[in-house]
């Protein structure tokens, strides 16, 4: 009752005040809700920004502003209407000649209509349409709307839009009075938005996959009968135009090769035409598009956090072939080449779960050109060693705003380039003990007995948990590239020493290779593993088979050279990992790390062979690694 009180002779003030003391309250409130309502400032950038990625930020944020002022001046007419006399309605609503046609028609050729109607700031002169035209009275028009959660607001309002002679079907409950209403050959009017969540149609809007209302298509297919777009234009304060508009649903028919089984019947096309109509309405000019309500979160159905790599849903209008990708999705790769080959299967899981994206690679410059080849995701961008030009960088890749950054990286820094970069949703994992504060979405790693957990698992989790449900491809990289009669070790390991089996035994076990098989032996590394490898080679400089390949490689060309090799042999290093994705026979030796973890994850024939002392990595003797891998048959490939 207060409430009611309160909303009423608020409603009483602003329609007694001038209409240029209402514009500047409008301003006000507008600009104060889009400095100080920081999560729905967000909402709306982001809308803005994805429909018009040509715009400036600062025409978005103006865009923006001027939205957030007509949003107010929703409110107000809401509240006001009721207190405005027939004369000053008559004075301040117009109807366009569309309308009296739209009458005339429906008198001469009599049936039910549905009628469309989007989310203007004048979308209230809609109510009014009875008292302005003498034709509108003599048919039964329903509207289907949104109830207010508050009993006092949603009487008020109700009271208010069925002044003159409209009939409000609250959404849900409403469905089957609206069909009654149709069968009568009345007319129903839909308030349609682009955000239904999962029992919505899958559409697009403005080349975006959205969750669509399936009402108007539900009720086309029953009755079958003309669909009309109905627009309100914004005049000025309190002013507007309502014209009405025949939308071509057949030309927005578009066919479904994803889905054969279904029958035209179950074809969505009236959310194609009305999401087209709309689409060229906001288009058309800048007025118009302020006018729109851009705070409601458009394409948030598929947005969310747990559920934004799912785009299966039971009702699905789209052709995913002829979908733009609009959506911007970053993924910052690992620093480490092992790494990198363990987080290949949540990039393709990504690009296969979102087809409607353009997949960006955010890497070390070193891994660009052995990303490229692999062609993962549509883009990669470098990132250069610390410095000025680091930053530099992440300004410049800030201004492709990003709609999802998904992090691979566990470290602070990681955390410092998710601010910088300021993506509207990004998402990392956490494990416990770590906080990650700039992230909009952190899924927590926390499971029994975490230390003897597989990365690949957890990844595995982490794309679960933001809703992948498809195969999760764990399949090798073969080059068509011949095999030769050669055994790569990887004998070093750069980011840890304490990982490298000693070299004094890389020594005896190459001498063991050298008498039991006829391989040749080439020795794989990075230029830092250098002088482990020469000191190898050194050992053996009258033997041809030894091949000293450590530092004389880029990326890509180890990538052919590793992919002739019969078998590898190497410490728990990035090679062995690059060795497994390659589909080769991969044997890891292990000392202080642990397999259970990080072992290499591609169906590929993988041998683990751990040190007896995890501290003591020497306790791991050549001729033991030499016994196991002739029980193996291993040799036999040699």
């Amino acid at each position: 009752m207060i409430l009611r009180l309160f909303i009423g002779t608020i409603g009483s003030i602003v329609a007694k005040l001038p209409v240029g003391c209402v514009a500047l309250l409008c301003q006000f409130w507008g600009q104060f809700f889009f400095l100080f309502f920081r999560r729905r400032r967000r909402i709306i950038l982001s809308n803005i920004t994805r429909a018009f990625p040509e715009k400036t930020e600062t025409e978005c944020k103006i865009l923006a502003w001027k939205s957030c002022t007509r949003m107010v001046e929703l409110g107000f007419l809401a509240v006001a209407l009721p207190y405005f006399s027939k004369k000053r309605i008559r004075r301040s609503f117009q109807l366009d000649d569309s309308i009296g046609e739209f009458f005339r028609e429906k008198v001469s050729n009599d049936g039910p209509r549905i009628i469309l109607l989007p989310h203007f700031s004048q979308m209230e002169a809609m109510t009014i349409i009875p008292l302005l035209n003498e034709a509108a009275k003599q048919n039964e028009i329903g509207v289907i709307y949104r109830p207010f959660k508050s009993g006092s607001l949603e009487q008020f309002i109700r009271k208010t839009r069925e002044k003159f002679g409209l009939k409000l079907l609250a959404r849900g409950k409403g469905f089957l009075e609206a069909k009654e209403i149709l069968n009568r050959n009345g007319m129903v009017v839909i308030l349609f938005d682009q955000n239904a969540n999962d029992w919505g149609v899958l559409s697009t809007f403005f080349g975006r996959i959205a969750s669509t209302t399936p009402l108007p298509d539900l009720l086309y297919r029953h009755f079958r009968c003309p669909i009309y777009g109905l627009m309100p234009q914004r005049l000025g304060v309190f002013q507007a135009k309502c014209f009405v508009e025949r939308l071509n649903v057949k030309d927005a028919n578009p066919k479904i090769p994803e889905h054969p089984q279904k029958s035209a019947g179950d074809d969505y096309y009236v959310a194609h035409a009305m999401n087209a109509w709309l689409e060229q309405k906001l288009l058309s000019n800048e007025e118009t598009c302020c006018d729109w309500l851009w705070a409601h979160n458009r394409w948030h159905t598929h947005d969310q956090g747990h559920n934004w790599l799912n785009l299966s849903q039971k009702r699905n209008a789209i052709d995913f072939s002829k979908v733009e990708k609009k959506l911007k999705i970053f993924i910052r790769m690992p620093n480490w080449l092992g790494d990198i080959i363990m987080a290949i299967p949540l990039v393709k899981a990504i690009c296969q779960a979102r087809p409607d994206a353009q997949v960006t690679l955010m890497a070390r410059s070193h891994f660009v050109q052995f990303l490229e080849d692999l062609h993962l995701g549509d883009q990669i961008l470098p990132l250069a060693p610390k410095s000025k030009k680091y930053y530099q960088q992440l300004l410049e890749y800030r201004r492709l705003r990003p709609d999802f950054l998904v992090r691979l990286v566990n470290s602070t820094t990681a955390d410092i380039e998710t601010f910088i970069l300021n993506a509207t949703h990004s998402f990392a994992q956490q494990f416990p003990q770590k906080k990650r504060p700039w992230f909009s979405t952190r899924i927590f790693i926390n499971f029994d007995n975490l230390a003897n957990v597989h990365q690949e698992k957890t990844t595995l989790f982490f794309a679960q948990e933001m809703g992948y449900r498809g195969t999760w491809d764990l399949t090798p990289f073969h080059l068509k590239i011949e095999p030769s009669h050669t055994v790569g070790l990887i004998c070093g390991s750069e980011n840890s020493p304490a990982k490298r089996w000693p070299t004094s035994h890389w020594i005896n076990f190459t001498a063991i290779l050298l008498e039991q098989t006829t391989a040749d032996i080439i020795l794989f590394g990075t230029p830092m593993d250098g002088a482990i490898t020469r000191e190898i080679k050194d050992q053996f400089h009258h033997e041809n088979r030894v091949i000293d390949r450590a530092g004389k490689t880029n990326l890509p060309a180890l990538v052919d050279e590793i992919a002739t090799c019969k078998l590898v042999i190497g410490n728990d290093t990035g090679g062995v990992h690059l060795s497994n994705f390659l589909g080769i026979p991969t044997v890891v030796l292990f000392g202080p790390t642990n397999p259970n973890k990080i072992r290499p994850i591609f169906e590929a024939p993988v041998y683990i062979i751990k040190s007896p002392d995890k501290n003591h990595f020497a306790a791991l003797t050549p001729n033991r690694v030499a016994e196991i891998l002739t029980n193996l048959n291993l040799f036999s490939l040699l």
